[in-house]
């Protein structure tokens, strides 16, 4: 009878301790690799002197950046996880040491013009054809129409440089606002040139919806009127001189 309690006794020590080297081992698994690691993403910080800030339009460089692990559940929208993503890239706004970064905070894409650059609106009347599906960050090629041609559909324009038409494209291709007829096209002007903002007749963004979130350009907030393009001040001044002349631009969307 005492020998029967006695491995009962064993048993129920051994039990005790298996259950509590399993918490112990759960927590410290918890703590120790599924926090960190499953629950957890890398993302990049600022790391700015004595605690204090980086101001806006600085350029980042590779000291004032670090990696850190941070739970998912504290981690915002566009986060940035990678150095090279913001690594000479400009802040969009003043930045605390240890902030987070997204793309919203640094200007990811380029946006904000260098010393030999500047922002250039297009007015509305200067417009021979623009896609109605553009939008801030898209890339675009822009062509030069003879003012004169392009207000009269029954006329084909010529060519100013080139007589080749890019297979596909009609003025009305992709929402594009302007006369129905495919004219000859000429060589791109400007190529590969940044949109900066897209504005409405009204002067908003044109956004994709009313949140601001990506459909695939389905339905937008409002009609493209008129974009704002990043150019090299000595392109802008150029292309001022041929509207001066009468040329309008045919703006076609290729990125």
């Amino acid at each position: 009878m005492a020998s029967q309690r006695g491995q009962l006794l064993k048993r129920n020590y051994l039990f005790a301790f298996l259950i509590l080297f399993t918490g112990f081992g759960g927590l410290l698994g918890y703590d120790l690799y599924f926090k960190p690691y499953v629950l957890s993403q890398t993302v990049v910080k600022i790391k700015a002197a004595d605690g204090g800030f980086i101001p806006k339009n600085y350029l980042l460089q590779q000291d004032d950046l670090y990696l850190d692990s941070v739970q998912t559940k504290d981690i915002p929208s566009g986060v940035i996880t990678e150095l090279s993503q913001v690594e000479n890239k400009i802040t969009n706004v003043n930045l605390m040491d240890g902030s987070i970064l997204t793309a919203s905070l640094v200007d990811v894409s380029d946006l904000e013009p260098q010393a030999d650059e500047g922002i250039f609106p297009i007015p509305k009347e200067a417009i021979y054809a623009i896609n109605g599906s553009l939008r801030s960050r898209d890339k675009v090629d822009i062509y030069l129409v003879e003012g004169d041609k392009a207000n009269n559909p029954g006329s084909r324009s010529t060519s100013i440089g080139s007589s080749q038409q890019p297979a596909g494209i009609t003025a009305s291709e992709d929402g594009a606002e302007g006369a129905g007829l495919t004219p000859p096209v000429p060589k791109a002007f400007l190529s590969g040139v940044t949109v900066n903002y897209v504005r409405s007749e009204d002067n908003n963004d044109v956004l994709d919806s009313e949140n601001g979130n990506t459909n695939n350009r389905v339905t937008s907030t409002g009609k493209v009127a008129a974009p704002e393009l990043k150019l090299k001040k000595s392109d802008g001044e150029l292309l001022g001189q041929y509207l001066e002349q009468g040329l309008k631009l045919w703006i076609v969307r290729v990125e």
